[in-house]
């Protein structure tokens, strides 16, 4: 009984120490006026370009090619229960202001969502600005998170720093429970990474047949344009 008490300990410690450093993540994609991006640029250094957070940051992000009708992105990371700007760096008058400016720069506000970052390696987005999104519904979470964490491990000389990302939908999402993210130097980086990846199939072939059943819904690219904080 003993044992046993000890052991539910540790699993409570570790969940915790496990949620206190995940990060979480909500986004919001929009479509901008035609020559809108540079004055919206303008008002994102206004308002976050001297911001001091929590944690996390701010990622504005210009959509590229592939399965989005939207123009633009603006995520919003940070520790779960850790977020946003530190307290009285910002009013709430200031924040409702800008959100009035940015709005005279938007056609079409699409859709939203949030959830968490599940697995992490390589460096920073914004050193790797060009990247490629896959979302999708993944129908054994556990198993996919497992096959991914292996493939990126072994993918981590051609990577060389190349960041590979993972992670869930908590709300939102268009029908996809989960996301993967990885970020290129361009877009001519982008596809020099898949030839590398061809030279590996047995890599490739062991995460498909380990990963489980997923269903794609988007595939598309994006660049960051503007970073404010770190992750």
């Amino acid at each position: 009984m003993k044992n046993f008490i000890l052991l539910v300990c540790a699993l409570l410690l570790t969940n915790f120490g496990i949620a206190q450093v995940q990060n979480s993540f909500s986004l919001y994609e929009m479509k901008v006026k035609t020559g809108g991006e540079r004055a919206l640029a303008e008002l994102f250094d206004d308002y976050w370009g001297e911001a001091k957070f929590k944690s996390g940051g701010v990622s504005i992000e210009r959509i590229s090619i592939g399965d989005n009708e939207m123009t633009h992105r603006i995520i919003i990371f940070g520790e779960v229960g850790n977020r946003g700007r530190v307290e009285g760096d910002v009013t709430s008058a200031e924040w409702n202001l800008f959100r009035e400016r940015v709005n005279n720069y938007v056609e079409e506000w699409g859709p939203s969502a949030a959830g968490r970052f599940m697995s992490y390696f390589g460096g920073a987005p914004n050193d790797y600005p060009y990247i490629q999104l896959y979302e999708f519904e993944a129908e054994n979470p556990m198993a996919f998170k497992s096959a991914f964490d292996k493939i990126a491990t072994k993918l981590t000389k051609i990577q060389d720093g190349r960041p590979m990302a993972m992670g869930n939908y908590d709300i939102g999402g268009g029908g996809a429970t989960h996301w993967v993210a990885i970020g290129h130097k361009d877009l001519g980086d982008l596809f020099k990474q898949k030839v590398k990846y061809e030279g590996v199939p047995k890599v490739l072939q062991e995460f498909i047949a380990n990963r489980g059943t997923t269903n794609a819904t988007r595939n598309f690219t994006i660049n960051v344009i503007k970073w404010y904080g770190s992750l």
